[in-house]
């Protein structure tokens, strides 16, 4: 069963995420993913983020072609019965889209001899069972990069050489701080696998002034 593109004009991790993540929210969380050995399969995000989701991550051996059957055959089908009947396309957004409805009226839609019958008919026969993704804030920091950090006597830490202020009083403690590695400005703070909510940008002269005030005798 094939879950649909996303639109990508790379191959790189930002982009493996970003198709990890809209497969998830379409087709619900596998107990087990099987990836090639590329770097961007082996990314520190999506490591993280089966461990957080509880799916097991296993790669193909290396120089292993029949390990990659599966999904070797359907680029086979995708060049012989998709690509020859489409030898030219404007832009990225038309190849896009007809790849769409063919993996969805063609593929997903057709009987397979391997299975014995069409694949959006077998996925559906185990739908009861299947953990689809809630779409909030929660879930989409599950996809974070995610950085150990030692937070100061001051409930301080730094990273990307900025300091931040942790959301509670966590001094002395060691931190988990996710991100987007596309951002870089909004920090999470974990501690002991529970959301302690989001890091402050750490202004030295408001601390100051609020320590003291202009005006206020010495």
């Amino acid at each position: 069963m094939r879950a649909c593109p996303t639109k990508c004009f790379g191959y790189n991790t930002e982009n493996m995420i970003d198709a990890f993540r809209t497969a998830l929210f379409k087709r619900g969380k596998p107990d087990r993913l099987y990836f090639d050995n590329g770097s961007n399969y082996k990314s520190k995000e999506i490591l993280q983020a089966c461990i957080r989701l509880d799916i097991h991550l296993s790669h193909a051996p290396v120089r292993d072609g029949a390990a990659k059957g599966k999904i070797e055959r359907f680029f086979r089908g995708f060049r012989d019965r998709f690509l020859v009947q489409h030898l030219e396309f404007t832009s990225l957004n038309e190849l896009n889209e007809k790849t769409h409805e063919w993996i969805e009226n063609e593929y997903n839609s057709k009987n397979h001899t391997g299975i014995q019958m069409v694949p959006i008919d077998r996925f559906n026969l185990d739908h009861n069972h299947i953990k689809f993704l809630t779409d909030d804030e929660y879930t989409e920091e599950v996809f974070f990069i995610e950085e150990n950090r030692k937070v100061s006597k001051t409930n301080v830490f730094s990273i990307n050489s900025q300091k931040w202020e942790c959301p509670v009083d966590l001094r002395e403690k060691q931190v988990q701080v996710r991100y987007d590695r596309t951002r870089r400005d909004s920090f999470i703070v974990y501690f002991n696998d529970k959301r302690m909510g989001k890091a402050s940008l750490l202004d030295l002269h408001f601390n100051a002034n609020q320590r003291n005030p202009i005006g206020e005798k010495q």
